[in-house]
């Protein structure tokens, strides 16, 4: 006799590779993806029939979020570590979250530093004015102004010797981790394509898991199905 049974603390665990039709953005990376990783939590109920005990989860998930591949492997192979792996949140108690924005870094960086260069010119500007209003005006220094035009001289040095440097350092940094993902992405992208080959030549193809909106996995068995007690 069939029994079903449902507790609190019962959940599955499902991790699968999911197709984007367009790219999607995500929390934490450079790029646009095609192929993601999502990660879904549902509440689970087990059947105990004939001495065996089965385990399925309900429609609608506590969580579920989605992560780059290299998101994914950081993820896995770096335990306690620092504050965690940044990942998307796709929904929550059933409730669809906003898509996340894209932020495109090498926009961002050229922003800063125009920025940056901006407010150094204006400085430059208004010490060279000053010290030109002195000498036409042939008037003494003050202390008052020794001390302003070098307080902006050394802000001047600091910015050129030490900023600048650090943001091109972080920018070579940015520009790193953005090829490396871009890499990530296409591995896992043409990995997908041959497995799916495989699978349909193989007489083994199945009908992608129906995912809302723009999502769709390539695999359903290419997840990981686990029983949370």
């Amino acid at each position: 006799m069939s029994e079903r049974i449902k507790h609190p603390s019962y959940a599955n665990l499902y991790i699968g590779r999911s197709q984007c039709s367009g790219q999607q953005a995500l929390f934490g990376s450079s790029i646009k993806h095609h192929d993601i990783i999502t990660l879904r939590i549902s509440p689970a109920y087990m059947d105990r029939d004939l001495n065996y005990d089965r385990y399925y989860a309900e429609n609608h998930p506590y969580i579920e979020i989605n992560m780059s591949q290299s998101q994914f492997a950081q993820a896995i192979t770096s335990l306690n570590m620092g504050a965690g792996v940044p990942v998307t949140l796709r929904q929550i108690n059933g409730e669809y979250i906003e898509p996340c924005p894209f932020v495109d870094k090498r926009e961002q960086f050229s922003n800063e530093f125009r920025e940056d260069m901006n407010e150094l010119t204006k400085k430059i500007k208004e010490t060279t004015k000053a010290v030109e209003d002195l000498i036409q005006n042939k008037r003494t220094f003050t202390k008052a102004d020794k001390e302003q035009i070098l307080s902006t001289l050394h802000s001047v040095s600091q910015q050129l010797s030490s900023n600048y440097p650090y943001m091109f350092s972080m920018f070579n940094e940015q520009m790193d981790k953005t090829v490396t993902e871009a890499k990530a992405e296409i591995e896992s992208h043409l990995q997908a394509r041959m497995e799916d080959v495989a699978l349909k030549a193989m007489g083994k193809s199945q009908e992608p898991e129906a995912l809302p909106e723009e999502e769709q996995d390539i695999e359903e068995d290419g997840g990981m199905l686990m029983g949370g007690m």
